[in-house]
């Protein structure tokens, strides 16, 4: 081998108060040690763990109202679609002008199940979700459900 491809092993040395050395000398942080005081210390700041079925409800709320808004979408942008496109006595049967009232069905179905679950997650959370949270929800289901039962 050559001496070109051994070159120099270890450390270059650095000239000092460059900012490599100073990265290379810093002083580690020590870890801290747990001790038993810590989990006492203020229990108004840790939040108590939630009941299995408090947070099933609570997804099942999160899920329902997500759908309910996807539906609501849905339903109007291909009612949008179905009123744009030119419509015969073959139209009326097919997909696209069905997929409106599909979409305000789940809305409905979904609507009522957030409505449910919004109601039960009050009922069953120790800690309760924010009050614009509970309302956005609340008017998004009773809005789904709404549409699905007063529309055709």
């Amino acid at each position: 081998m050559s001496s070109k491809s051994n070159g120099k092993r270890g450390k270059k040395k650095l000239r000092p108060g460059s900012t490599r050395e100073a990265f290379q000398n810093r002083v580690q942080p020590k870890q801290r040690v747990k001790s038993d005081s810590d989990e006492e210390r203020d229990p108004g700041l840790m939040l108590g763990p939630e009941t299995r079925a408090a947070e099933a409800v609570t997804v099942m709320w999160v899920l329902s109202t997500l759908g309910t808004l996807v539906s609501l979408l849905g339903a109007l942008l291909f009612s949008i679609v179905d009123a744009a496109r030119e419509t015969t006595e073959e139209a009326a049967v097919d997909m696209l002008h069905m997929l409106p009232q599909w979409f305000i069905m789940v809305g409905a179905i979904t609507g009522l199940c957030g409505l449910l679950a919004n109601f039960l997650t009050t009922a069953l959370r120790n800690h309760q979700a924010p009050f614009v949270v509970k309302l956005i929800s609340g008017m998004l289901c009773g809005l789904g459900l709404a549409v699905g039962l007063f529309v055709k």
